[in-house]
């Protein structure tokens, strides 16, 4: 497939899922307020700490070995499979016995319930997308997860009453945990229906065991760092600020994370085709994506920076007034962190995750470090200002080893020119008409 009609596909329809996910962020916000929503949120980072701890980033393995054909599909979706539901078990257990407390305003049988489906079902859906992602097929797993999502719209109890009228605020959450378990078993079905024309009991052997687990290492210590990169901030805000606050923060940060959609969508897309093997002018294409994400985000941050003061509050809220400082100090964080999700997923794809993980460890030290030192007396505001400093440190160490590597000017990264418009245009209506 053309590598433009690829980013096209991955963009239409990763993009509607992130809308979805945008949508109901937004109404959740807006129903249950920032210190409900907040508590939430933050135990499902928490959650989302354990689902990537015990994923091993399978699924960069999955894509990469997929797309190269080097290890048999059934066997790589038998062993995600047994993987995912041997962790569900594990969860179960763990939180039974040791940590089934009520949290804030989240009772014990909600935690229980939660943390298994939320980690299982996410395990399905990561791993068995990753066989339509290698195939450059984005239709099909976004479809079933945008169906999740509008169900979940449908069912919020607005002013106080649902769809299905047993639904209320006090069960909504049970709801909401539960359909990332049943979006993980249609993904698993998807897969199998699509991937695996007959039933196969094939387990990995020894030798591609050893070749999943020892690619995916590297995948899965560079995931850890970046999860601590977006998110340790969240935990000493919990620490040393107000329900409220923290509410407010994570808002801002899930509104940062909107403006990485659209570049993880495109780098979703250059790994499998880097990994593949495809030349395809490669290094103009990321530079090109790169300085085109530039100049729409400096648009946007702009926009936002004239309007947040008064939009956020309207948009999620009453209770959220307090975004709009921490979102202002984050604006040289999105505009460094987006431009560089492209060459990471080369660096990916060209099985050098190294330089990826090297960047991160440098951006978090910063973070950390100004973490301690500024969110216990300057709150949310320290918080958005250390992360920018962090991801501006991991832009200039990213960019500064592929200039080395290509030769290329650092203008090339963020000056957009007019000829950039018209190989865009040329790109889309080529893949259109295909």
């Amino acid at each position: 497939m053309h590598t433009g009609r690829i980013l096209l596909q991955s963009m239409l329809w990763r993009g509607l899922y992130y809308v979805s996910a945008f949508v109901i962020n937004i109404l959740i916000a807006r129903h249950f307020q920032a210190s409900v929503s907040g508590a939430v949120y933050y135990i499902s980072s928490i959650y989302a700490l354990v689902l990537l701890l015990t994923s091993l980033s399978l699924e960069s393995g999955i894509i990469y070995f997929s797309a190269k054909k080097e290890i048999p599909a059934d066997r790589l979706f038998n062993f995600s499979i047994t993987w995912s539901f041997m962790i569900g078990v594990f969860t179960f257990l763990t939180v039974y016995l040791f940590f089934n407390k009520a949290f804030e305003a989240i009772p014990p049988g909600l935690i229980i319930l939660s943390a298994v489906l939320f980690i299982t079902g996410n395990l399905l859906i990561t791993y068995c997308s990753g066989f339509f992602y290698a195939a450059n097929n984005f239709v099909l797993p976004n479809i079933i997860i945008i169906a999740g999502t509008l169900i979940l719209i449908m069912l919020i109890p607005y002013n106080g009453r649902s769809v299905i009228p047993a639904i209320n605020d006090q069960n909504y959450f049970y709801v909401y945990f539960s359909i990332f378990f049943v979006q993980g078993l249609c993904m698993a079905i998807a897969a199998w229906i699509k991937f695996m024309p007959t039933f196969s009991f094939k387990i990995l052997t020894a030798v591609q065991l050893q070749l999943l687990f020892r690619y995916c290492a590297l995948a899965f210590a560079g995931n850890v760092i970046f999860f601590l990169l977006y998110r340790i901030d969240y935990f000493f805000v919990e620490r040393y600020c107000t329900a409220a606050e923290l509410g407010n923060y994570i808002q801002v940060s899930k509104l940062v994370h909107l403006f990485f959609i659209l570049p993880t969508i495109l780098a979703s897309a250059v790994f499998p085709i880097t990994a593949g093997g495809q030349k395809e002018a490669i290094v103009t294409l990321l530079t090109l994506l790169s300085r085109s994400i530039f100049l729409l985000y400096l648009l946007a941050c702009a926009f936002l920076a004239l309007t947040g003061k008064w939009l956020f509050p309207f948009v999620f809220g009453e209770s959220f007034t307090a975004m709009y400082q921490p979102f202002l100090w984050l604006i040289p964080g999105i505009l460094s962190l987006s431009g560089i999700f492209t060459l990471t997923a080369y660096f990916a794809g060209k099985n050098r995750v190294k330089v990826n993980i090297i960047g991160s460890v440098y951006a978090l030290i910063v973070i950390v470090i100004g973490d301690i030192l500024f969110i216990p007396q300057y709150g949310i505001v320290a918080a958005a200002m250390v992360s920018s400093a962090g991801y501006l440190v991991y832009q200039v160490y990213i960019i500064a080893v592929f200039k080395k590597e290509y030769q290329i000017a650092v203008a090339d990264f963020f000056i957009f020119r007019s000829a950039d418009l018209k190989k865009i245009k040329e790109s889309i209506q080529n893949s259109v008409t295909k």
